[in-house]
C-alpha cells in the first residue's frame, strides 16, 4: 500500500474545496439582501473583470475551440450556481453543501458516459464511502425530509457532475489562465443578460412570479455586503478556478470528485462558526462525515503489489480523444 504521488495537484483542488466549503454561510448571508441572480452576476462579472485585467493576452489568443470549450464549462457553472444559490434561500448552507457533495457519485458514471474512462478500485471504494457518508448526514434522523430548497440543490449536482468531467478533459488542451477566464466570462454574461432580461421585462409592464419579482429590489450596500462580495469574487471565484484548472488537468474527475466530497465537511464547519451549532445535525451526521474523509483517504492510497498504469493516466487519454472528438 502505497500514497499517490500528485500532490501538487491534490493539494490545489482541496485548497479549492476548503475555499467553496466557506462561502455557503457567505453567500447565504449575503442573499439576507440581495437576490440570487443580482448577487451571481456582480460576483462573476467582477471576477470576469480581474481575470480580463490579469490575463489579456490570454484572452486575446482563444480560439475557437478554447471559446467552445469555455461556453459549454461556463453554461453549466451559470446555471449551476444559479440553481444552488436559489436553494440556499430554502435551505441551510450546511444541507446545501452536502447535497451538492452528492456530485460525487455522479462523476464517474458521467465521465465513462463521455470518455469512456474507467475510475480505479480505489477511486470506487472512495465514492461508495463518500456517497454513504452524504446520505447519512443528508437525511439525519429525525429531520423533516427535503424541502424546496433541497430538490433545486440537487437539481444541479448532475451539471456540476458534467462541468468536472468536461474540465478534466478541456484543461488538458488549453491553458489554465485562458480556460477560467472564459468560462466564468461566459457565466457571467449569461447570468447578466438574465438579470437585465428581467428588469426590462418588468419596466414594459411585465408580471414576474413571486420568485422572479425579487430581482426586481434595490441592492443593500454596506461595507459587509462589500467584502463579502470582493470575497467571493476574487478568493472564491478568480484563486479557486486557477487553482481548480491546474490541479484537474493533473488527475482524473473521478478523483478530483472524490476530494470535493469534503466540501461539505468544510462548509458545514464554517457554517456552524458563523451561523451557531444548529447548523450540524448531531451523531449521526458525525458518522457521515467520517465516512466521506475516509473515502477521500482510501481514494488516494494505491492497494496491492502490482503496479498498474494510473488511473489519471489513462483518464487522460480517455479525456484527451474525447475533447478531440467534440471539436
Amino acid at each position: 500500500m502505497r500514497l499517490k504521488t500528485n500532490l501538487g495537484a491534490d493539494a490545489a483542488i482541496l485548497v479549492t474545496t476548503v475555499i467553496w466549503g466557506s462561502t455557503f454561510a457567505v453567500a447565504r448571508d449575503i442573499l439576507d439582501h440581495w437576490p440570487p441572480l443580482a448577487y451571481l452576476a456582480l460576483r462573476l462579472g467582477l471576477a470576469t473583470l480581474v481575470f480580463a485585467a490579469l490575463f489579456p493576452r490570454q484572452l486575446a489568443r482563444a480560439g475557437g475551440a478554447a471559446w467552445r470549450a469555455g461556453a459549454a464549462l461556463g453554461l453549466l457553472i451559470g446555471v449551476g450556481f444559479l440553481g444552488q444559490t436559489a436553494g440556499l434561500l430554502y435551505t441551510t448552507p450546511a444541507k446545501s453543501a452536502f447535497i451538492t457533495g452528492l456530485t460525487t457519485p455522479l462523476v464517474p458514471f458521467v465521465a465513462f458516459l463521455l470518455t469512456r474512462a474507467r475510475p480505479s478500485r480505489e477511486n470506487m471504494i472512495g465514492v461508495v464511502l463518500a456517497s454513504l457518508g452524504g446520505a447519512l448526514i443528508l437525511a439525519p434522523a429525525g429531520a423533516e425530509g427535503f424541502n424546496t430548497g433541497d430538490l433545486v440543490t440537487l437539481s444541479t449536482t448532475l451539471l456540476f457532475a458534467t462541468h468536472i468531467t468536461l474540465l478534466g478533459r478541456f484543461a488538458r488542451r488549453f491553458d489554465a489562465r485562458q480556460l477560467s477566464v472564459l468560462q466564468i466570462g461566459v457565466a457571467a454574461a449569461l447570468l447578466g443578460a438574465a438579470w437585465g432580461g428581467l428588469r426590462l421585462y418588468a419596466a414594459a409592464g411585465g408580471q414576474l412570479a413571486p420568485a422572479l419579482a425579487r430581482e426586481l429590489e434595490p441592492l443593500v450596500w454596506g461595507g459587509r455586503a462589500a467584502w463579502q462580495l470582493v470575497y467571493l469574487s476574487l478568493v472564491a471565484t478568480v484563486i479557486t478556478f486557477l487553482l481548480w484548472t491546474w490541479g484537474q488537468a493533473r488527475m482524473s474527475a473521478t478523483h478530483a470528485a472524490i476530494i470535493f466530497s469534503l466540501e461539505p465537511v468544510f462548509a458545514t464547519l464554517f457554517a456552524v462558526l458563523v451561523r451557531g451549532s444548529a447548523e450540524w445535525t448531531g451523531g449521526r451526521a458525525t458518522a457521515g462525515a467520517l465516512l466521506v474523509v475516509a473515502g477521500v483517504i482510501a481514494s488516494e492510497l494505491r492497494w496491492g503489489s502490482r503496479r498498474p498504469r494510473d488511473e489519471d493516466e489513462e483518464g487522460g487519454e480517455a479525456t484527451a480523444a474525447g475533447a478531440a472528438a467534440i471539436d
